[in-house]
C-alpha cells in the first residue's frame, strides 16, 4: 500500500515530535545542584523557551539561594545563538534569562517588563561575583 505524500509527511512529523531531544545539561553541572533542582530548572526552561532542545550549562546555587546557569537555544533558522545567563527562583517556579538588545529597549508587555526586572534583580543578588 502506498501512502499519499501528504499522509507520509504528516506521519513523519508526528513520529519526529516524540523523538526530539529534551532540554539537557551538557556539562554535568547538574550533579552539583542536585537532581531535583536540575529537573525543575529544565522543566521551567521547557515551558518558557521555544526550543525543545535547549542546552543548559554552568548550573550552580547562587549566594541568595536561586539557581544560576546558562541556556543556549536555537533561533528560527535552527542555529544555536550562544549561551545566555539565566536565574531561577525554583520555589516560586520563576525562571528568567538575562535580557539583551531589543528586549531591554522594548519589552513586549508590562508582564514581560516585570519579569525582566525580576530576573535582573535575582541575577544580581545571586549570580554575579560579589
Amino acid at each position: 500500500m502506498r501512502l499519499p505524500k501528504s499522509a507520509l509527511a504528516a506521519l513523519l512529523i508526528l513520529s519526529g515530535a516524540g523523538a526530539a531531544e529534551a532540554q539537557t545539561v551538557v556539562d554535568g553541572s547538574d550533579a552539583g545542584v542536585g537532581a531535583e533542582a536540575a529537573r525543575t530548572a529544565l522543566s521551567l526552561i521547557g515551558q518558557q523557551m521555544r526550543d525543545p532542545e535547549a542546552k543548559v550549562a554552568d548550573l550552580r546555587i547562587g549566594r541568595a539561594g536561586a539557581l544560576c546557569g546558562t541556556v543556549d537555544v536555537r533561533n528560527r533558522m535552527g542555529a544555536y545563538t550562544g549561551p545566555r545567563p539565566f536565574v531561577a527562583d525554583l520555589p516560586e517556579n520563576f525562571l528568567g534569562r538575562l535580557p539583551e538588545g531589543p528586549e531591554l529597549r522594548s519589552p513586549g508587555s508590562m508582564a514581560a517588563f516585570r519579569a525582566m526586572e525580576r530576573a535582573k534583580a535575582l541575577f544580581e543578588a545571586n549570580c554575579t561575583a560579589g
